[in-house]
């Protein structure tokens, strides 16, 4: 796994607000309004947290119209799940008792 890749990951991660948006996302599609809604935020603020979760590429945008949709890029969760696993040589019996968690 590319270092660079992982510090994305784990600069998205790092604040509540985007983990709660990526719970957000985790239920299905939403618009940033929708989502500025849920989290009591400003609309910009919002915007720049997203942008952060694009740039890890932990999330999708695809527009409609003058709305913008996001969405959970579980492929990109997943993979930097287990690339960290894997850095931390975590026993695959162990993984996959996590995994049966989800």
């Amino acid at each position: 796994m590319d270092t660079r890749q992982f510090s994305k990951y784990f600069k998205a991660f790092s604040d509540q607000s985007r983990l709660t948006i990526l719970q957000l996302l985790s239920g299905g599609e939403m618009t940033v309004g929708e989502i500025t809604q849920k989290l009591g935020l400003a609309q910009p603020t919002v915007s720049r947290h997203l942008a952060v979760l694009r740039a890890a590429d932990v999330v999708h945008d695809r527009r409609e119209g003058q709305q913008v949709i996001y969405s959970l890029n579980r492929k990109a969760v997943s993979v930097c799940c287990s690339g960290f696993c894997d850095c931390l040589k975590v026993e695959p019996a162990i993984r996959a008792k996590i995994s049966k968690k989800k």
